[in-house]
């Protein structure tokens, strides 16, 4: 094949790359290790009542520059390992005193003494916040924690966690981005917002999540089949997005965010306020909003007409939580406009043949806020009730209920009544899906070296459809069990799993009301073994399925966002999916390193496939695609590496590889994400009095060309490579509050080059967004209560 000799330079080129750079970092930690300051500085603390000299226990010390947070023993003793030399902010509280921030400065190992004062003589209730899960397993797991997703505030969820190697997104023009992990995306993905399973029209490839980012304190990232653990379909993985617990100290507090992009004159407005009264320490509230508007963007040559976003969003929780047992009730609202390209729709064929040779649009299209035809129009309602029992006798027990009502219109440029005021009342497709589900879990106490839970998960769901033939209405019922066990020896962990899922779902087409039904189970092994403190190693083997959704068998019309006519197959089979993967991860002072290798077989892989046919409909003409199925292997790693010659400099690295390749017909998988390498430089100033992580920071990004592509299953070739220079730079204000005020300052593309996205899915049409530079400031404010 023709694509040998491009393959043989594509290694010989990484595999040089890849070396060159391993030298360079070795040679610069070389030179710069005797200037080394120590990274492995100590903080111990004793918290003690100022009253009476009694040790606290169950006090909660936050240390704002690492973002973490440490519980006081019986005794009032904590620890802070592995820390630099510069100056720390410790934000400690404890029920019946008053929340106190302490400033530590610190050069060498150091014990302090924290003193807190009780506003009553009596000590009320311990109240324990409802946990989340513990990331305690053998899984890989990535997190974005709080002072990460701070630099990436405005961004959409999908563009947030490409942040992480191994996960890219599939977009769909400039606002529309969907996560990919390891090559996987869509349906073949769980999203658990706040611990519900996220329940929209996921299968369509412009069907962007409706999360709001501003809404999570941690991201996370499991990367590989986790059917067991999160429910079927998780054949790529599952992402987390958790907001903070509720507060568990009197007083009010919250944050406000600002986002200002330059390229497309975006600005967002995010705030968040929440309670907790210390005459009912056990009740807490918490209400979030977010406003999200931008226009036009723009690439480095011309404006992109119709590519404007208006988001509003909204949501709030009530807890209730008391030593043994807690209730906790959450709701939000996702409600968004999106513009679709004016140039991606074309009333006849002629149009889009023009169109794909032009290569950019010619609309002369200027700078405009306006929405026009053709949009899209989201809303995602979430509700959400959970309960636990904490007994010391049998373990815990959690019970979840939620409902989700997610409601999308799409308005076409072309239909057979075109006129202005008919194509903005009347939308060309309607869908509106509604979903049920529940979750019963017990977790039993450890008994010996052996700690599991089992639980059952149940999930009702209906589909209807207006104006549209492309997913019929359906019915779907799922109902699981699964039970996973974990044993733990000294530095040995080991890990398995096993689910049951049984699926019915029905079809209601005009003639036939089709049913499918399937009982398949999934499982896995783990092993996770630490050589030490610093050196961790993990291997996990699984399986997961997935059924073919209502749109692979059944679709027959136009994809409005994605310009393209859908054609479905209702003999596809289920997907099968076996899963490999293995890391290692090493945390020294001066280097860093988390490698993670993955193999997945997948049977019966179904995807979308150019016909390389087009079809005229009163809706206009569109490329037709249909639904077929392969066997696939999926091979690839994700490398991260950060080398720290001396104290506030450092160099991070990141490369992500993956080769998908269709068994079947030996040949490339289509839309599968290239090569890509990250490389950067980043320095942190020492800490003054009241301006904190002062950094600085330069990165290079550079996307291979899709040479695995297959040959003459596109409507053109994948576009060339092409490398973009990135930057940040940022600090912190200290106040009187327990958090400083974030300022950050980051630019994309800044040279400002054109060139286009194997995974965009208008790159036919245009080239993608220019130069973009954001401005983040972040105010938080904290009210104490009155004695």
């Amino acid at each position: 094949m023709c694509v040998c000799a491009p393959l043989r330079v594509f290694y010989i080129i990484q595999m040089r790359l890849f070396v060159f750079i391993f030298i360079l970092n070795t040679l610069l930690f070389s030179y710069a290790r005797a200037q080394e300051k120590p990274c492995n500085i100590q903080l111990n603390g004793t918290v003690i009542d100022f009253h009476n000299g009694k040790k606290l226990d169950f006090a909660s010390i936050y240390l704002v520059e690492k973002t973490a947070n440490k519980l006081s023993s019986e005794h009032g003793k904590f620890n802070f390992e592995n820390l630099c030399g510069g100056t720390y902010t410790l934000h400690v509280s404890h029920i019946g005193c008053e929340p106190k921030t302490f400033t530590i400065n610190l050069n060498k190992d150091t014990s302090i003494v924290l003193l807190m004062e009780h506003s009553e003589t009596e000590l009320t209730e311990i109240v324990v916040q409802e946990q989340k899960e513990k990331q305690s397993t053998t899984s890989d797991i990535v997190q974005l924690p709080t002072k990460a997703l701070e630099k990436l505030r405005g961004l959409t969820l999908g563009e947030t966690l490409k942040t992480i190697s191994g996960v890219s997104t599939l977009n769909t023009g400039t606002n529309i981005s969907k996560p990919i992990i390891h090559g996987l995306q869509g349906v073949r993905i769980l999203i658990l917002n706040n611990s519900i399973r996220q329940e929209s029209q996921q299968w369509g490839n412009e069907h962007a999540p409706e999360i709001d980012p501003f809404l999570a304190q941690k991201i996370s990232i499991v990367k590989g089949a986790e059917a067991v653990r999160y429910g079927s379909d998780a054949i790529g993985g599952v992402i987390l997005v958790e907001p903070n617990l509720l507060p568990n100290t009197s007083g009010i507090s919250g944050e406000l965010n600002y986002v200002l992009h330059s390229n497309n004159a975006e600005q967002s407005v995010s705030g968040l306020l929440q309670g907790n009264h210390r005459k009912i320490p056990a009740l807490a509230w918490r209400v979030q909003g977010t406003y999200r508007r931008g226009g036009n963007a723009r690439t480095a040559n011309y404006w992109l007409k119709n590519t404007g976003v208006e988001e509003g969003n909204f949501s709030a929780t009530l807890g209730w939580n008391k030593s043994n047992y807690g209730i906790e009730i959450f709701y939000s609202r996702f409600q968004t406009d999106l513009g679709i390209l004016s140039a991606s729709h074309f009333g006849n064929i002629a149009d889009l043949e023009n169109a794909i040779t032009r290569g950019k649009p010619n609309d002369n299209a200027t700078f405009s806020f306006n929405i026009g035809i053709p949009r899209q129009a989201i809303t995602h309602n979430l509700l959400k009730t959970s309960a636990r029992l904490n007994t010391k006798n049998i373990g815990e027990l959690k019970l979840q209920f939620a409902f989700q009502h997610n409601l999308r219109r799409e308005y076409d440029k072309q239909r057979a009544y075109n006129n202005s005021n008919t194509l903005n009342a009347i939308p060309g497709a309607e869908f509106a899906i509604q979903t049920i589900t529940t979750d019963l879990v017990w977790s039993h106490k450890t008994i010996k070296r052996f700690s599991g839970k089992v639980g059952a998960s149940f999930m009702t769901q209906t589909n209807n459809q207006k104006y549209s033939t492309i997913i019929p209405p359906f019915w779907n019922f799922n109902g699981s069990l699964f039970a996973i066990e974990q044993w733990q020896y000294k530095k040995l962990k080991l890990e398995a799993g096993f689910r049951l899922d049984y699926r019915w779902q029905q079809a209601y087409l005009q003639k036939e009301k089709p049913s499918f039904n399937y009982f398949i189970p999934s499982g896995n092994i783990g092993l996770q073994y630490s050589f030490s403190p610093q050196v961790k190693w993990n291997v996990n083997i699984g399986s997961a399925w997935r059924a073919p959704n209502m749109v692979e068998m059944f679709a027959d019309g136009v994809h409005h966002g994605a310009a393209s006519y859908d054609k479905g197959n209702r003999n596809l089979k289920p997907e099968i999916a076996f899963n490999l993967s293995t890391s290692l991860e090493a945390n020294w002072r001066w280097f860093q390193v988390h490698f993670h290798f993955y193999q997945n077989f997948i049977n019966h892989f179904i995807y979308s496939k150019p016909s390389l046919q087009n079809i005229e409909t009163i809706r206009g003409t569109f490329p037709i695609f249909e639904y077929t199925q392969a066997n696939a292997s999926l091979t690839g790693s994700d490398i991260d590496i950060i080398i720290k010659p001396f104290m506030g400099l450092e160099f991070p690295n990141k490369i992500s590889l993956l080769r998908a390749w269709n068994s079947t017909a030996n040949e490339g998988l289509i839309l599968m994400p290239p090569q890509r390498f990250e490389h950067g430089i980043r320095y942190t100033f020492s800490p003054s009095t009241k301006i904190t992580n002062l950094y600085f920071g330069l990165n290079v990004l550079y996307e291979m060309r899709q040479y695995l592509a297959p040959p003459n299953q596109d409507i053109t070739p994948p576009p060339p490579a092409y490398w973009l220079l990135n930057a940040e730079a940022g600090f912190e204000i200290e106040t009187k509050m327990p958090q400083p005020i974030s300022i950050n300052l980051s630019g994309k593309n800044l040279l400002n080059k054109a060139y286009r996205n194997y995974l965009n899915r208008f790159r036919y049409f245009c080239e993608e967004q220019g130069a973009d530079v954001t401005l983040r400031l972040k105010v938080p404010f904290y009210f104490s209560p009155k004695k």
